[in-house]
């Protein structure tokens, strides 16, 4: 009996979108943008681990605070102006391309499957854009 009017009555779970679309850039996520090959080679280095390589990651956050500790207070106040303007704005188009290959296609589908579940409508997504050499990619979905 009790357990049926506490199951009853229980608080509802209010749905959240598993995406979050757009990004609130930080100076530390800058500076890793923009010094990526000088911290991955220093994970290599220090630790021996090759990117990508799941032994790599525990290292990661000690390589990015390093080269934060390297930066003089103009830098770290550039990159803190920059973080602003590419969360208010967006970022370069190099950054673009990159999120576009890693997130993109989640996006078109997680799009299309609530397109699907809270409208009832079938979406034909035809995606182009350009990667990190300026080739142009075409994707259906």
């Amino acid at each position: 009996m009790y357990k049926t009017w506490l199951f009853n009555n229980k608080k509802k779970k209010e749905r959240k979108d598993m995406i979050n679309y757009g990004r609130k850039w930080t100076p530390r996520m800058v500076i890793y943008q923009q010094n990526q090959e000088e911290v991955l080679k220093r994970i290599e280095n220090e630790s021996g681990a090759k990117p990508g390589a799941p032994g790599m990651f525990k290292h990661y956050q000690a390589a990015v605070k390093r080269v934060m500790a390297e930066l003089d207070e103009n830098e770290l106040e550039k990159a803190k102006e920059t973080a602003e303007e590419w969360s208010n704005n967006f970022p370069p188009p190099e950054v673009q391309a990159q999120v576009a290959q890693k997130k993109g296609p989640a996006y078109m589908e997680h799009f299309s499957k609530e397109m699907w579940r809270q409208c009832g409508v079938r979406v034909f997504v035809l995606s182009a854009w350009k990667n990190e050499q300026g080739e142009v990619f075409l994707g259906c979905k």
